[in-house]
């Protein structure tokens, strides 16, 4: 009998012992961000949109930055940016890299807790149509009564809509806008006749021109300071160690976007590390020149289009939101004020301070 009780006893501790080790391996991989070592370091989930990537991410993981300023960076790619912010919502990723501006506040309108704190795109996304069609599109009145295809939750969408408003023509009759979910559906769409235009991504541009589709115009066109692609992350996370993690990870951002005005070849040889294509098409993707790379978060940008989306019905019920409590300009402004610190007779991280503190009032 003694012996029966010692190995129940002994079962009963290894048993309790297994779960406890399997509830502490769950709770490690449900929590992604936090110290990693003695020395402060961090570690990060970054999503992105898989069909182009991200070129100020490419370049601050292959440059170095990122590990310089003492954080490690998952990337955790998606296909579309609902997806991705959906992602964050449930803790699969910390922050978000390239899915628009449209997408996280209609998230936000919708109870997400989210904080935008930095940037990457502004602008560059093209109006592609057939070869055969390029020809009838000259101005916003050619679209009336034609077939439109867009991607859901994405910028160019309602930079398209707020401009048709602008312009007199009411989107909800006068067209029919039709979403899909990635723009690799919308390519499809348009290529077979299905829809007569694409308000696409700068993503699947260079896809465009192998497809034998032409672009009549830049989302620049429309709106020439809009902002897409923002850095959001959940306010939460900005709770442990006063955002440190997500200031060090701007810090990266920020030297990245100067290393790709000044070397755009290294955002092609970045960017081919998971783009597997030649040199001249992820040059197209990359260093489009109605493309814009900025990690300032552009406030302005940002109330700009919560506005527009208001205005043209894209949200609603939110006149009790105040949006600025979803915007964080600190931590980029503490950014670049290290950045000045650690270089103190450099005038490029001063210049765009004076640049951040205009757009971000």
């Amino acid at each position: 009998m003694k012996m029966k009780s010692c190995v129940k006893g002994r079962s009963l501790l290894l048993l309790i012992a297994i779960i406890m080790l399997l509830s502490a391996c769950g709770n490690n991989s449900e929590k992604s961000t936090g110290k990693v070592d003695s020395k402060g370091k961090y570690e990060i989930n970054v999503g992105y949109a898989q069909a182009s990537g991200a070129p100020l991410l490419d370049v601050g993981v292959a440059e170095g930055f990122f590990e310089k300023e003492g954080v490690k960076v998952n990337l955790v790619p998606f296909a579309s940016s609902a997806d991705g912010l959906n992602g964050l919502q449930s803790g699969k990723i910390d922050v978000g890299l390239s899915f628009g501006t449209a997408g996280p506040l209609t998230f936000i309108a919708n109870g997400s807790d989210f904080s935008i704190i930095g940037g990457h795109l502004e602008g560059g996304h093209p109006i592609l149509v057939k070869e055969e069609n390029k020809d009838k599109y000259k101005t916003l009145q050619d679209y009336k009564g034609k077939k439109v295809g867009t991607i859901r939750l994405f910028t160019s969408d309602i930079v398209f809509r707020s401009a048709l408003e602008g312009a007199g023509i009411d989107w909800k009759k006068d067209l029919d806008i039709v979403e899909f979910k990635t723009g690799g559906m919308l390519l499809e769409a348009v290529s077979s006749g299905k829809v007569d235009v694409a308000v696409a991504a700068n993503s699947v541009y260079s896809k465009a021109l192998e497809s034998g589709l032409v672009a009549i115009g830049w989302s620049n066109d429309l709106n020439p300071t809009h902002v897409c692609c923002r850095v959001v992350t959940k306010k939460e996370l900005l709770k442990e160690d006063n955002g440190e993690a997500y200031k060090r990870f701007l810090k990266g951002l920020i030297q990245a976007e100067r290393t790709k005005i000044e070397h755009p070849e290294k955002a092609v040889a970045a960017a081919k590390t998971h783009l597997k294509l030649d040199d001249k098409t992820v040059d197209q993707i990359v260093n489009e020149e109605h493309s814009h790379y900025s990690a300032d978060p552009n406030k302005s940008g940002v109330l700009e289009m919560w506005e527009q989306m208001k205005e043209i019905g894209y949200v609603k019920d939110v006149e009790k939101l105040n949006i600025n409590e979803y915007i964080n300009v600190e931590l980029y402004e503490r950014a670049l004020n290290e950045l000045i610190e650690e270089n103190p007779t450099d005038s490029y991280y001063k210049e765009q301070l004076i640049k951040s503190k205009a757009q971000n009032a």
